[in-house]
């Protein structure tokens, strides 16, 4: 797990050296994912595995907005972060985006009650049509650990940490005036098996319904 965490600290500092982008303009127009630069956004979910999450997300730049966020599942609370960055937006139509939350969960009940962490890096694939509509396609890596084995003593960890891929699609919509909804869901998967019991949320499905507001 440390060595994934810092493979994806390096992925994240590559994309942003990489994809400079320069003088682009980006099309933020319905947008519930990146904020203009100052912009102010927050969002409320429910699916699964979780019953609701918060978050309140800042455009740090019109390429780049960083979130803070909060969460219960039926079992535990959750807290976090979520940074998302443009790497490409060639026209006003379509872009492509790297998203990455973190998220600290104090104890669960599956997990023998440790503390564990999970990272979520992932590629969307985006277009959007001249009503707002946005609809995405996209893929990820999810891994997660008990807090023990990457900041104290391994042999205490209650749980192995896990690595799984999944692929997801969504889709968002404008219901008013800086109003978005939005939907997507994911399959998890080992490889390219649907993942089984050692998944740590449940049934491999991830379900994500929403609305964003512009502040």
């Amino acid at each position: 797990m440390k060595h994934t965490g810092l493979y994806a600290a390096s992925v994240i500092l590559a994309v942003i050296a990489s994809y400079s982008l320069h003088g682009q303009q980006f099309n933020h127009r319905y947008d519930h994912v990146l904020n203009d630069k100052g912009t102010k956004r927050f969002t409320i979910t429910t699916g699964i595995p979780y019953v609701v999450i918060g978050e309140y997300a800042y455009g740090i730049s019109d390429r780049l907005t960083f979130g803070v966020l909060a969460g219960l599942t039926p079992n535990v609370e959750g807290y976090g972060i979520r940074g998302r960055i443009v790497l490409s937006e060639p026209r006003n139509d379509f872009r492509v985006y790297f998203c990455t939350p973190i998220l600290y969960y104090p104890k669960t009940k599956e997990l023998g009650g440790d503390p564990w962490w999970l990272i979520r890096p992932n590629i969307n694939f985006e277009w959007i049509t001249e009503r707002g509509l946005r609809y995405k396609v996209g893929g990820s890596l999810i891994a997660a650990s008990s807090h023990h084995t990457i900041f104290g003593d391994p042999s205490d960890a209650k749980f192995p940490p896990g690595v799984w891929n999944a692929l997801h699609g969504g889709i968002a919509l404008p219901i008013g005036s800086g109003v978005t909804f939005q939907c997507e869901t994911s399959l998890v998967m080992n490889g390219l098996n649907v993942a089984g019991s050692d998944w740590v949320g449940g049934p491999p499905v991830i379900l994500v319904v929403g609305v964003s507001w512009i502040l």
